[in-house]
């Protein structure tokens, strides 16, 4: 049998049959790319982190990538569902992947109730005092606190602290469907009365707190510096020394910050409202600037 086989193979050679084997044919280089989207709800502050990991094929294998740790930002008074998200070993058969980092309140004793008069015109107080320090800072007389309008306002403001709690975002929507002297520009005595406009600060406190009233104040107060200090920066880098052209803060505009400062708006109305309980409550300032 040995000698047949032989005899076949010289006799393919000697006819020019034998073939060397064929070499193997592998696909085009190619690569991947495979993302983790860490999104941080931030009581008053959402973000989002993406970490995308690019994979490339060399012959059959696929090479491997490192999703990097992540630490969960801390907040007063709150505690992070997940406090570090792990590093991953990302590979061809990883997919995209989304986190969600969640904040509780940390429970305390039970709530100790003030009185609402009380605690709305202490929460009223406190947002005036973070616009009158602003206006400080840049030489501008500060503004009085009218009460004229606080039935409505606050019950604008529980209106948007509901919207945010159900939905997890609020707006200006309902603007105009209040009263005239807020979308219009009244005369008096000859004199055109201007509107300057209304900002909004909503944020997250701990309901459980022994005080409510104070821990809404503090909350609130710092939410307002730093919102109304992210849009500032971005004014004094884009309109003053137009060192850049984006804006970074989380309204997306510095007009807030404008209207708070100008020296043309002499009266503030400020509503307060909050919705919800617990590790779920919500506290919302309106505030409306006029000359």
């Amino acid at each position: 049998m040995k000698r047949t086989v032989t005899v076949l193979a010289a006799l393919a050679a000697l006819l020019g049959l034998a073939t060397s084997a064929p070499k193997p044919v592998y696909a085009k280089a190619a690569s991947k790319k495979v993302t983790r989207t860490i999104k941080v709800y931030k009581p008053a502050k959402y973000s989002k982190v993406k970490q995308t990991a690019t994979l490339k094929k060399k012959g059959r294998k696929w090479t491997t990538a490192t999703w990097k740790s992540y630490k969960a930002p801390k907040a007063a008074g709150y505690e992070a569902n997940t406090k570090k998200v792990k590093a991953v070993k990302v590979t061809n058969k990883t997919k995209n992947q989304t986190v969600k980092i969640k904040y509780t309140a940390v429970k305390t004793a039970a709530v100790k109730a003030s009185t609402a008069n009380s605690s709305q015109d202490q929460l009223r107080q406190a947002a005036l005092n973070v616009v009158n320090s602003f206006r400080a800072k840049v030489g501008v007389k500060a503004v009085k606190m009218n009460s004229k309008y606080n039935a409505i306002l606050d019950k604008r403001a529980t209106e948007k602290a509901k919207q945010y709690v159900t939905t997890g975002t609020y707006d200006h929507s309902g603007y105009n469907a209040l009263p005239k002297y807020l979308n219009t520009y009244p005369i008096v005595k000859g004199k055109i009365i201007y509107h300057g406009g209304e900002t909004l600060h909503a944020c997250y406190y701990n309901g459980l707190n022994s005080d409510a009233t104070t821990e809404m104040k503090f909350c609130l107060t710092n939410t307002f510096t730093e919102n109304m200090q992210a849009e500032k920066d971005d004014y004094v880098a884009i309109v003053v020394k137009k060192t850049r052209k984006n804006l970074t803060n989380i309204s997306g505009t510095y007009d807030h910050y404008k209207m708070m400062v100008d020296p043309g708006n002499h009266t503030a109305y400020i509503g307060v409202g909050h919705y919800g309980s617990g590790t779920n409550a919500m506290v919302c300032v309106v505030i409306e600037y006029h000359a």
